[in-house]
């Protein structure tokens, strides 16, 4: 899976790259609307498309944005949308799934569950020029295994260059009466020759159940192509 994902990464690159170098003049970028498995509380404005492993976005006219992630999830959803209702708080609804995971456990919904309805709320409380921050209630329900749950991102950015992420999320089991936390950390790259591009690699120490398990770290990796599509 591990070189799978490598592989498809610099492949994108290739490609983000050679765009770059022959339309450069011609993209205006845009910005990705998650940390790195959380939301942030935002939406991007209407025609906006982010595509990458774990966002794959596009936004409607009426602050709608249709979303699915390929690898994991953003919000704990897979395939759904998330409305803005504020410019620091937004709803989000749609299927509770894991797709693909690096490495063996999955984030927030484990491999083999069936997939069940998710939603959450989104509320970004501190945003500043070097500095944001969301919280992120969740619950899954309608499947084997129902949860509700707490995430929180915060994205420091003391560079035009990049930025640091850190994440930490919990979620309790409604059926089994288990509860599991995970964190993750790391940087997203984002250089200013190419503003529609970002890059994140950080480390992840996978969803555990604290009462009878550990954890194992994995790489958390991905490639951003965000722009304005008319």
């Amino acid at each position: 899976m591990n070189k799978k994902l490598l592989k498809s990464l610099l492949i994108g690159v290739l490609c983000m790259t050679a765009v770059s170098n022959g339309e450069q003049t011609t993209i205006v970028a845009s910005q990705p609307t998650h940390y790195f498995y959380t939301p942030m509380a935002r939406v991007n404005p209407a025609n906006n498309l982010v595509l990458s492993l774990h966002e794959i976005s596009y936004t409607l006219p009426g602050n709608l944005q249709l979303e699915a992630s390929i690898f994991d999830n953003i919000g704990r959803i897979n395939f759904g949308a998330k409305y803005g209702i504020q410019d620091n708080l937004s709803v989000g609804a749609g299927l509770a799934h894991t797709i693909a995971h690096i490495g063996k456990i999955g984030h927030g919904i484990k491999h083999g569950d069936d997939p069940r309805l998710g939603a959450f709320l989104c509320y970004g409380f501190v945003k500043n020029s070097t500095f944001e921050a969301a919280v992120t209630p969740h619950t899954q329900l309608f499947g084997p295994h129902n949860s509700i749950g707490c995430d929180l991102g915060g994205m420091a950015t003391p560079s035009n260059f990049w930025s640091f992420i850190w994440e930490v999320g919990t979620s309790y089991d409604m059926t089994s009466d288990d509860f599991y936390f995970n964190t993750d950390g790391g940087l997203r790259i984002h250089p200013p020759s190419i503003p529609f591009l970002s890059f994140d690699c950080g480390v992840d120490a996978q969803e555990f159940n604290i009462n009878n398990s550990s954890t194992e770290a994995t790489i958390f990796l991905d490639v951003i192509f965000a722009m304005v599509a008319k």
